[in-house]
């Protein structure tokens, strides 16, 4: 994802929902689905063939399901399902991989380990899947990170032949829609479409609310953080909730574009005027000790300063990051934060969904805790004769990485300049390729945007700095220099790439270096 405050991600899908209702088949997949309004005939005309035991692997299809009054129809959930509470009664089927109690920059940095070896983020349990024999199997194909995806699910034995529903959301409509694409997965599409327009007409009175407030000044700056180590902005649906909030979102790119990281400088730079930090699975007092135990006290009295006082947390792990019902009240608590007019006006406001930062920071030192109830399950790790299997502890003889990190920004360069979109578009990770689907995409907002346009501009001389370069084997940050030319100012970059596997033998591993995101320096 090509991260940039304020332009549009550079390797960033802005994707067009796609819903696949995926008939029983032997990988658990067919290549060309029946359309939407044939799988809602069928369904309707046949009530007998509605789904009755569904195992959901996404937290906003969890929350969709009891909305609907369909809770009931749930046999198993995903260890992020939490919401509503009830749910939590149910078997949990999967379990990360990684720490999710470990400090902010751990979690990142394995995630960044696990995407960089193509590994997965999540591990299914077989067991517990194969006694709760489900019919209808929900999950998602829009974030690795986030929830579990059909690469997870495939990996599993159990889950060969069970029909899928698979949602991507991107952008705030297609959150709103995946509520009707489950409700016509399990035959019941009419809820759904009163749901979504319950919740539409919810937007609509708070874009009403806020237009009084911003229609003779300019809309708030606001600065909505993901997550704190490494700082990143905002991204996907998340821009549209703080304007439809009366805010201008800061450090994020167009609707449906993936979240940038950015710099402390960078967010000191951009002067918000509102600071709303919402970590991604963390509630407010989670959140208030990871940014205190990872910025210091003052890097935080330096944005203090910046914003004048205006810090606040909301509940990144029951609001914002969710692409379900509570988009309307994540919208809600992100208006409260941005006007002080409407401090409270929803209720949100000094509970556990909003506080300010100051606030949270004191409930934690007390020792309150907020946010779910849930018990979070064990690192789930695979092992080979009782060791954690990965490179070091495998039977592979040797790894080797082809290349350079340098070479392949600056070959990635060449190919943009000369015009070969398809070749620069194959150096991305196999995770960004994800993202964009396809070349075309790619170039499209390139092109859309003035300065990452220039990298298609051979005049524009952009160049890899290799003397600055950090690698560290499997991870690699490259500096790139747009060189200012003309009335067009100089524009610095970085490339992170990632070793990712190429081929496996009985020799060793072959990596090739990838680029998995770029932002700003």
């Amino acid at each position: 994802s090509y991260n940039a405050p304020p332009p549009p991600p550079l390797l960033v899908l802005i994707v067009v929902v796609v819903v696949v209702i995926l008939p029983p088949a032997a990988n658990g997949r067919v290549s060309s689905p029946r359309p939407p309004s044939q799988r809602n005939t069928a369904c309707m005309a046949n009530p007998s063939s509605r789904p009755q035991r569904v195992v959901s692997l996404l937290g906003a299809s969890t929350e969709t399901l009891y909305r609907i009054g369909l809770g009931h129809l749930l046999v198993g959930r995903s260890h992020e399902c939490d919401y509503p509470p009830a749910v939590l009664s149910l078997p949990c089927v999967s379990r990360p991989r990684l720490d999710v109690d470990a400090p902010s920059a751990d979690i990142d940095a394995s995630v960044r380990s696990h995407s960089a070896a193509g590994e997965p983020v999540y591990k299914l349990d077989d067991r517990i899947i194969s006694t709760l024999d489900p019919d209808l199997i929900i999950a998602q194909d829009h974030c690795r990170v986030c929830a579990i995806t059909p690469d997870d699910v495939d990996g599993s034995e159990v889950c060969l032949g069970v029909k899928q529903l698979i949602v991507r959301p991107s952008t705030l409509q297609e959150c709103l829609s995946d509520i009707v694409s489950v409700a016509d997965a399990v035959g019941y599409a009419e809820r759904g479409l009163a749901l979504k327009e319950t919740l539409e007409g919810r937007l609509d009175r708070i874009r009403d609310l806020v237009a009084p407030l911003t229609a003779e000044s300019k809309h708030p700056r606001v600065a909505l953080c993901e997550w704190c180590d490494p700082i990143m902005g905002c991204g996907y649906w998340l821009p549209e909730l703080v304007s439809v909030a009366g805010g201008r979102a800061l450090h994020c790119p167009p609707p449906g574009g993936a979240t940038p990281t950015i710099s402390f400088q960078a967010l000191l730079d951009s002067q918000p005027d509102v600071v709303i930090f919402a970590l991604c699975g963390f509630g407010l007092t989670r959140a208030a000790t990871e940014i205190r135990q990872a910025w210091g006290e003052d890097m935080i009295q330096q944005l203090m300063e910046t914003c004048e006082g205006r810090l606040y947390i909301v509940d990144g792990n029951y609001l914002v990051n969710r692409s379900g019902p509570r988009v309307v009240e994540s919208a809600e608590a992100i208006c409260e934060a941005t006007h002080l007019e409407l401090q409270g006006h929803f209720g949100h406001f000094g509970t556990d969904y909003l506080s300010t930062l100051n606030d949270a920071l004191k409930m934690a030192e007390i020792g309150l805790h907020t946010g779910s109830a849930k018990l979070r399950p064990q690192p789930f790790k695979e092992r080979d004769d009782g060791k954690p299997k990965n490179v070091a502890t495998s039977k592979v003889q040797s790894v080797r990485v082809t290349g350079s990190p340098a070479s392949t920004v600056a070959n990635q360069l060449t190919l943009l300049t000369s015009g070969d979109i398809y070749h620069a578009f194959a150096l991305n990770s196999t995770a960004n390729k994800g993202r964009w689907c396809a070349p075309e995409r790619f170039e499209a907002v390139l092109k859309s945007h003035s300065d990452f346009s220039r990298l298609l501009n051979k005049d524009d001389g952009a160049y890899a700095c290799t003397a600055e370069v950090s690698d560290d084997g499997r991870i690699a940050v490259v500096p790139v220099i747009i060189p200012a030319r003309d009335n067009l100012p100089k524009v610095e970059l970085v490339w992170t790439m990632v070793a990712e596997e190429k081929e496996k033998s009985a020799g060793g591993v072959v990596f090739d270096w990838r680029t998995e995101k770029v932002g700003p320096k």
